[in-house]
């Protein structure tokens, strides 16, 4: 199994300075293999989203003898220790980030005296950024940005790109700049703007920069925020040049009509067009939900803007691979920041030989979303990081109380339903709090090589009767517009409704939280809770569903899938002519009407009906700990997870007694626990399995 660490390395009692991560030491390094680690995520080489010129300095620059002296290195040195480990460092592709940081210089622009922490050096204060680099601005300090583009950087017009920050970045209806606020550390003087990712020009930079992270000796390449254009379009752009233009062709590529007023397409202006009809950036804004599809056209240009995502993570992914084929003569494996499984990043999964992203939302117990989870990875590989909030921070406050507990079970809990969150190693807080996220290195430590020895017990291999099926197309249609009427609704026909309590995430400042595929996802949880054996199947036209996929199950349910293809209904209507059971519950097309179906008012009594099946382990109910049921060599591994958190001392107690009915054949039992705990005992009598003191994380080993 991969065993990632989220290795930003920011000090403690910092803020998180995108996006040129701390240099890195020989103790980081020997951390790594005591941790037994072997890959390395957000870990280095990101400051191209300040200039290619500061990134090759990153990657190259010559380590002063009093770094030496503690171990430091420049990023190319890193890489290749790691390297000679076996450990795979990613560099890190920030996607969403223009920076700009004020800076003071001596008298004739020879030195750097500060940046970004301002002492009052000098009076020569300035800014560095991808402005300043791109146009050569301290020839004496940086190389000049001929250097990587030799014959110059040519937008989609043909024209030769000057200033990069003007090219690049997102404008919104009225003009205005668009930050990516989320990433800027209170009361400093620094900028990040959010580029435009339709932009040619845009996607030939991330290409170059990526062929000097490869150069460095990169072991894999991240790309962050790959959805960057969810953001801007939800913050009222991109408006610029380049998109108005493209929207023309998107707009004849999908024979969509101009409104009567609007003129010849030739010659159409969308920006123009909204703004003489009195449309301005708050119309636009995320919050207004459903009501922007009201808007002329609006829905077919957030389309050609979400289509983007898709093209630039597959031009970046493609351009790497080969690059590093090319001049390394090997494969480079490409990952990028999925999020939180939304969606709108489903097309872009196929680009990724490492599937990643951010878990928000990150609770005591989410072991229905982890199951989720696994299904959407659909037997890929993944290394996917925690999105700070309150909880994250209190486990961080316990850490720094010496009490571990809750930060193992974060660690802990992913791992034991077939998924994996990445150890945090001096971990992002979002700059929510001046901190970082640095757990008690001794815990992983002995994690580490504890998961190393009970490798067997950890495949892919989940034993279940029933699966829920996720339908990528409704959730898609969910996600962006709640449609009312499940089935009515298509690619151009969306019916405004009207959303009271819409949220906004803090990362994507605007970004609504409407349309969260709900029926689903309350479903998964509520058999996790009954401690139901399921697996999630995935369908997109990606990865469709197929009778090989249907096979060996016994029910298939399938929630809210009001835009399910015909593929997959013709695969269900086949499985259920063979003998399984196919259940609906709430929308669904009319292929399906002939099943079994529950509505949202009868939903606890569908999850009542699928507990009360027989299954290879019958589980006494409570709340206090979750399930999984793996295959291995030997027969099988039932994973037991406690949450019973005592409130006063942050502490997981032991469960209470317990007996397991099986169905299995087994002959005898050996259990495997984290943290070591001598009090826990596992009997095995007549097939039925009785535990007693299990502790964080228990591993029962049935033969």
């Amino acid at each position: 199994m991969f065993k990632g660490l989220y290795f930003m390395g920011w000090y403690r009692d910092m803020w998180n300075y995108h996006p040129s991560l701390p240099l890195k030491n020989m103790h980081m390094v020997e951390d790594i293999e005591d941790i037994h680690a072997n890959m390395l995520t957000w870990s280095c080489l990101g400051s191209g989203a300040i200039g290619l010129p500061y990134l090759d300095k990153e990657a190259n620059d010559k380590t002063a003898p009093r770094l030496r002296l503690y171990g430091f290195m420049n990023d190319r040195e890193f890489c290749e220790e790691c390297r000679k480990r076996g450990v795979r460092p990613f560099a890190v592709l920030w996607k969403a980030q223009l920076w700009e940081f004020g800076a003071e210089f001596n008298e004739d622009e020879s030195e750097l005296l500060s940046l970004n922490l301002l002492r009052g050096a000098s009076k020569n204060h300035k800014y560095v950024g991808m402005s300043e680099l791109s146009t050569n601005r301290y020839p004496k300090i940086f190389d000049p940005i001929e250097k990587y583009f030799p014959d110059g950087l040519t937008n989609y017009f043909g024209e030769k790109v000057g200033d990069f920050l003007e090219e690049f970045k997102a404008t919104s209806l009225e003009g205005r700049d668009i930050l990516s606020a989320w990433l800027m550390a209170p009361d400093h003087d620094h900028k990040c703007y959010s580029p435009c990712c339709n932009k040619d020009s845009f996607l030939k930079y991330l290409q170059r920069n990526v062929e000097m992270m490869i150069d460095a000796g990169a072991g894999g390449l991240h790309i962050d925020e790959y959805d960057t254009p969810k953001h801007v379009t939800s913050n009222a752009g991109c408006f610029c040049r380049e998109c108005i233009a493209k929207f023309r062709v998107y707009l004849k590529e999908h024979n969509i009509p101009l409104p009567d007023d609007a003129g010849p397409l030739e010659t159409f202006d969308y920006r123009q067009y909204l703004l003489s009809k009195g449309y301005r950036d708050e119309d636009l804004l995320a919050f207004n939900g459903n009501k922007r599809w009201e808007i002329p056209l609006y829905r077919a240009y957030y389309d050609m803007h979400m289509a983007s995502i898709e093209w630039i993570v597959r031009g970046i992914s493609q351009h790497a691979k080969e690059y590093c084929r090319r001049t390394r003569g090997e494969e480079l494996p490409v990952s990028a920041n999925l999020f939180q499984c939304y969606p709108v990043g489903d097309s872009c999964k196929k680009y990724c030989d490492i599937l990643s992203g951010e878990k928000t939302d990150i609770r005591m117990r989410q072991d229905g979303w982890y199951r989720f989870a696994c299904g959407w990875l659909n037997g890929k590989d993944c290394c996917f990081v925690e999105d700070p909030n309150q909880y994250i921070r209190d486990i961080n406050d316990d850490v720094r109380n010496g009490v571990n507990d809750r930060f193992i079970l974060f660690a802990i809990e992913p791992i034991a339903h077939g998924f994996h969150i990445a150890f945090p190693y001096g971990s992002w807080l979002q700059n929510q709090v001046k901190d970082a996220f640095w757990p008690d290195l001794r815990v992983l430590r002995k994690l580490g090589p504890w998961l190393d020895e009970h490798d067997n017990c950890l495949g892919k291999d989940h034993v279940a009767d029933i699966a829920v099926l996720y339908d990528s197309a409704s959730a898609y249609e969910n996600n962006v517009s709640e449609p009312a009427v499940g089935g009515e609704n298509t690619y151009n026909q969306v019916k405004p409704i009207s959303l009271d309590g819409v949220k906004e995430l803090g990362r994507q400042g605007a970004f609504s939280n409407q349309g969260n595929f709900g029926h689903f996802f309350r479903l998964v949880q509520d058999l996790s809770d009954r401690h139901v054996l399921y697996n999630v199947l995935f369908h997109s036209p990606d990865e469709p569903l197929t009778a090989e996929r249907l096979a060996g199950y016994r029910t298939v349910v399938v929630p809210d899938a009001f835009l399910l293809d015909e593929t997959a209904s013709q695969a269900l209507d086949a499985f259920a002519r063979s003998g399984g059971e196919v259940i609906t519950l709430e929308r669904r097309v009319p292929a399906l009407e002939h099943f079994a179906h529950y509505d949202r008012e009868s939903e606890p009594a569908l999850a009542d009906r699928l507990a009360a099946e027989k299954s290879a382990v019958d589980a006494p109910d409570s709340p206090l700990y979750s399930i999984d049921l793996r295959k291995t060599p030997e027969g099988w591994a039932l994973h037991l997870v406690n949450y019973n958190c005592n409130a006063e001392t942050h502490r997981i107690d032991p469960l209470p007694a317990m007996e397991f009915g099986l169905s299995l054949p087994v002959s005898s039992v050996t259990a495997h626990c984290f943290p070591e705990n001598p009090a826990l005992r596992a009997e095995l009598e007549n097939g039925t399995l009785r535990v007693e003191n299990a502790g964080i994380y228990t591993i029962l080993e049935l033969r």
